[in-house]
């Protein structure tokens, strides 16, 4: 027998082994646990029959828990059959081929680079090339999260350097929304930065709002206008 090919004829009615598929449904309508059905275009008429229910394996499922990633009709996958019985398969994984390429080439072997790309482009990606770092990013790449050193390393396609102002540093932490709103809420606790220097800086204007007591406490204390400055308040006090 040759796995994900067509069988030599024995008359045994068993699967051993692991074989091509291609998905053709993934809408679980019937019972909702995440299960496709494929067909297996090795078999004599396998390009239009298709199988019955076929259940994913997962690195973990639990209830209402675990790693969800459902194949898209069309695409390939590794499929066995429990205790050999084509009635009962199951999915072991997808497997990219000469039409379905892999979102790394490995970079000419060095392997610097693992992580999950979505079919419309947002990435988890950890670098593990000499600026090692980790990265989430919306499809655009401009809107991105990073942990590690910001400049590019490594070769393949997710070597990439994160977005960032020109004084954002070399590495650290970086939230940066290059395309689009930045918006941090927090409902209940503290802001709070530990450095030497916390610096705000816009191309236009800065509104800060509160709805009790502003309060700007420091060492010294400047506020500098290049244009006419108002402070309007229904009790304003400056000075001892």
């Amino acid at each position: 027998m040759r796995a994900g090919g067509p069988r030599q004829p024995s008359g045994d009615p068993t699967f051993v082994g692991v074989y091509f598929a291609v998905v053709t449904q993934n809408k679980d309508d019937e019972k909702g646990i995440a299960r496709i059905k494929v067909k297996f275009p090795w078999l004599d008429n396998g390009d239009q029959d298709q199988s019955w229910w076929a259940q994913l394996s997962t690195p973990m499922a639990g209830d209402k828990f675990g790693w969800y990633t459902l194949p898209d009709v069309g695409d390939t996958v590794a499929v066995m059959f429990i205790a050999g019985d084509i009635n009962y398969p199951v999915i072991l994984g997808g497997v990219w081929n000469k039409t379905d390429k892999p979102a790394e080439d490995g970079g000419g072997g060095k392997n610097d680079f693992r992580g999950y790309r979505s079919r419309a482009g947002s990435v988890v990606i950890l670098d593990d090339s000499s600026n090692g770092k980790v990265v989430m990013a919306d499809k655009t790449a401009k809107n991105v999260v990073a942990v590690g050193k910001f400049a590019k390393s490594g070769d393949g396609p997710n070597a990439s350097d994160v977005p960032r102002p020109g004084d954002a540093g070399s590495g650290g932490v970086l939230v940066a929304a290059m395309d689009g709103k930045l918006n941090i809420t927090c409902k209940n606790g503290k802001l709070k930065a530990e450095g030497l220097q916390v610096k705000v800086t816009a191309q236009n204007a800065v509104e800060m709002k509160s709805g009790a007591d502003l309060i700007f406490d420091g060492g010294m204390t400047q506020v500098i206008a290049s244009a006419p400055a108002n402070m309007d308040g229904s009790n304003t006090k400056i000075g001892p």
